[in-house]
């Protein structure tokens, strides 16, 4: 229910259409959305045909009536001076012969005019909807005006532009601003229009600032309540409206206007809020400008520190006085020592700057003008006590041959100390590897050959001869072992893969296929749920294969011991970052969970919990799934797992 002069009207129960449209349905439909009282007519029939809801919600009328809406009782206006496209003041006549003044605007549906729709609106609401209108062109009409004044060449010639605009657009015989004094409970009067509005006072007090700083509208006649409004009775002034001036939070000042032609207050009170708003803006902005300008010219004043910086950084900057004390860091110093620059300004450096031994004689050096030699590398502690390796440097700045400042440089080492100790680990890991693939190579030949003779041994066995569960019992550690050794070489060997559009739905649809056997005899109910028939990522499919197989072995050994269970595999394309698209497929069991302790070790080489495995299947799927620059993450529960594959999707498919 709309608000303003239509909420007078009573609304019907539950209205529904009157009759069927000819041949078009969905025009129906279009009408009884209209929130007006809307019909059409069949002139020939000399009849309403239909009316929407709004058309019940006005007239009181009962839809389900089966008596004819006759137009000549209705609409006793209506005659053939109507023209399509126009509209004009017509009569109505309600149930109980009660009439009222509408507006009607009429629109023939077909050429000979035998059905026309009418809109119908009282007067009242119309009148209301003209106001909205008029209230926001005139909003709008400030808008674009005061987008000048933030180009004017000061702030005085802002603000008198402002009251210029607004006198203009108020019709106000007067205007004027007062600004907040910031060691001070007044408000003072520093820009005016209109003569009669300097007999104001030139200052306010602000003893009650939320009542000052309430916008508000005073008539003659009526209760004065703050000294603005005293003054203006006592003025003998028609009217008075206040709006504040603040931005953000921060109250700056009061607009005041007097003597305002008649309008709706509402309407006075959002023009010179709007107005206000404005300026406050115009008054942030001139004052930014004029922080920047003196900002600017202390700029130059620290020009000579500014060139040596830029010609000798490397990381941490500590800028001292020649006393040796501190005077300002940047960030990088700050973040690296733990200090910030307020905690330390006016410390002496030896304070700061703790377990570098050849910093002390470097220091004098630069007293005297010289600039120290690389101090190389050392130990200095940051604030919580902890040491880190640096690189030190010292040097003076002079201005007009003075000695004006000491900068000390400090590069944090920590990082490439960090990157040569894992180089060294790659290298020892990828040795390790190289010795580990021969070694499984080595030894893959020998068990094979044991492998063999076993099952040359068990074949000449009587079929009740004691050994055979022995040979049987070796048969299967062989296997295991064979089955060690081809892991390992697959972790150990580098592998190359062959990125292209692959389909993932058809890749999971055909592994899908070849585990189904095994699933129903361990009565696993399998769900695969894709978005699309083809959903393709940028991957290799021997790749993939493997990934999914292991994860897939995964679920169903979890299950296997709980007598079935529901295995689903969900495709599905998803947006990344930058709008680039992304694949995810999901592996989902209802198997007993993974235990925290031991989710957080799944992805590490040789680390199982089953006697029967490598360790190696997802340390192996982890590193395809990096390879193809994408993530593996799970997801587990008492009661069930998930693993989730991101990788790359193919863009702009057809």
């Amino acid at each position: 229910m709309s608000t303003g002069p239509l909420s007078t009207h009573p609304l019907s129960a539950q209205p529904v259409w009157r009759g069927v449209l000819p041949g078009t349905s969905e025009l129906a439909t279009l009408l009884n959305d209209i929130n007006d009282a809307t019909i059409v007519l069949d002139r020939l029939g000399g009849q309403i045909a239909f009316a929407n809801k709004g058309f019940f919600q006005l007239t009181g009328l009962f839809p389900l009536d089966p008596a004819p809406l006759l137009i000549a009782e209705i609409l006793p206006d209506f005659g053939a001076g109507w023209s399509s496209g126009e509209g004009q003041e017509t009569l109505v006549v309600l149930p109980n012969k009660r009439k009222m003044r509408m507006w009607a605007s009429a629109t023939w549906l077909d050429k000979p005019g035998r059905w026309i729709v009418i809109r119908l609106i009282p007067l009242d609401v119309k009148r209301w909807r003209e106001k909205q209108t008029q209230r926001a062109n005139e909003l709008v009409k400030i808008s674009e005006r005061l987008t000048e004044l933030t180009q004017q060449p000061d702030l005085d010639d802002a603000l008198h532009l402002a009251l210029e605009i607004g006198q203009d657009l108020l019709e106000t015989q007067g205007i004027c601003l007062y600004r907040a004094e910031s060691k001070s409970r007044q408000l003072t009067k520093v820009v005016y229009r209109g003569q009669i509005v300097s007999e104001l006072p030139e200052s306010l007090e602000i003893n009650e600032p939320n009542l000052i700083y309430t916008p508000s509208i005073w008539i003659n006649g009526q209760r004065a309540v703050t000294q603005i409004q005293q003054a203006a009775r006592n003025l003998a002034l028609e009217s008075l409206v206040s709006a504040p001036i603040q931005l953000e939070g921060a109250r700056q000042g009061l607009l005041v206007a007097i003597n305002l032609p008649i309008m709706e207050s509402r309407l006075l009170v959002d023009m010179l809020e709007t107005l206000a708003a404005h300026i406050a803006v115009a008054l942030n902005y001139y004052a930014t400008r004029n922080n920047q300008r003196r900002a600017s010219f202390e700029a130059v004043r620290a020009l000579s520190i500014r060139d040596a910086i830029s010609e000798n950084i490397l990381d941490g900057i500590i800028l001292l006085n020649p006393a040796m004390r501190v005077l300002d860091m940047n960030p990088a110093a700050e973040m690296m020592l733990g200090y910030a620059t307020q905690e330390v300004h006016g410390t002496r450096i030896e304070n700061i700057l703790i377990g570098m031994e050849t910093l002390p004689a470097a220091l004098r050096m630069a007293l005297n003008g010289m600039t120290s030699p690389n101090l190389g590398n050392g130990k200095l502690h940051r604030r919580s006590g902890q040491v880190f390796p640096a690189h030190l440097q010292v040097f003076p700045v002079r201005t007009n041959s003075e000695l004006t400042n000491i900068v000390l440089l400090v590069r944090d080492m920590s990082e490439s100390e960090q990157i040569r100790a894992r180089t060294q680990q790659l290298e020892q890991r990828a040795l390790l590897g190289e010795i580990t693939a021969i070694f499984a190579h080595e030894v893959r030949n020998p068990v094979n050959n044991i492998s063999t003779g076993l099952q040359l041994m068990e074949m000449n066995l009587p079929e009740n001869d004691t050994n055979r569960e022995l040979v049987s019992r070796l048969q299967g550690d062989c296997n295991r072992l064979a089955n060690l050794m081809e892991s390992v070489l697959s972790f150990a060997k580098p592998m190359e893969y062959k990125m292209v559009p692959t389909d993932l739905v058809r890749l999971l649809g055909q592994l899908l296929e070849r585990w189904r056997p095994r699933m129903a005899r361990l009565n696993i109910e399998l769900i695969f749920k894709r978005e699309e028939p083809a959903i393709r990522a940028l991957a290799d499919g021997r790749g993939l294969d493997q990934v999914f197989t292991n994860l897939l072995s995964n679920a169903i050994n979890a299950m296997k011991d709980q007598q079935g269970g529901v295995l689903a595999v969900r495709v599905e394309r998803v947006a990344g970052t930058g709008g680039h698209p992304w694949v995810s497929v999901s592996v989902s069991d209802n198997g007993p969970g993974i235990p925290p302790d031991v989710r957080d070790k799944i992805f590490e080489p040789f680390y199982t919990t089953s006697p029967q495995g490598t360790g190696l299947g997802l340390a192996i799927s982890q590193r395809i799934v990096l390879a193809h620059k994408g993530k593996i993450e799970v997801n587990s529960f008492p009661g069930g797992t998930i693993f989730t594959v991101l990788i790359p999707g193919v863009a702009n498919e057809e």
